[in-house]
């Protein structure tokens, strides 16, 4: 899938922070093959709040937030929460994805998307790109750039979405 205009941006959140077309709106479909070779889908974690992340090891903004996906995932994990990374690396470095997911200590599921079906209902402007997915599986948050390490937009959107019950 070739984006027009998508690349590595490490930008920051847009100047009003809204998430646009997606905001309050159940998320896009979203489904892959793990590294592990299992199938998952984002509807499988329906009730959790799940922070969908696509990125790239080329992509050097991607690689400098991985620390911190990782550290949000580890602390919040028990409370109902985590992280969904998406791999939009081309196929055949599939060993490369599964290296920097070991250096990092990456412990979240990891979607191989190589040539962007997974995604290709996000509307990527580029790589990273982030979306928090509440309980009740609609888009509460994005980003269209890098996370930083303490991100104070991003953490007061995840205690606002894990105070939401678990929808019935």
């Amino acid at each position: 899938m070739a984006l027009a205009g998508t690349g590595c941006t490490g930008k920051s959140a847009d100047a009003d922070g809204k998430v646009g077309a997606f905001e309050g709106f159940v998320a896009p479909s979203l489904q892959g093959k793990t590294l592990s070779g299992d199938y998952i889908q984002l509807s499988d974690f329906r009730g959790k709040v799940v922070l969908v992340n696509v990125w790239a090891t080329w992509c050097k903004p991607c690689v400098k937030e991985l620390p911190e996906l990782g550290r949000l995932h580890g602390s919040l994990s028990a409370q109902g929460f985590t992280v969904l990374g998406v791999s939009v690396d081309k196929v055949g470095v599939r060993r490369v994805v599964e290296n920097f997911v070991a250096k990092h200590g990456l412990k979240y599921p990891m979607i191989l998307d190589p040539d962007g079906h997974a995604v290709g209902s996000f509307e990527l402007k580029g790589y990273p790109t982030s979306m928090l997915i509440g309980r009740d599986g609609k888009v509460r948050w994005r980003r269209d750039g890098i996370i930083k390490e303490n991100d104070g937009e991003l953490g007061k959107q995840i205690e606002l979405a894990l105070a939401q019950p678990v929808p019935e």
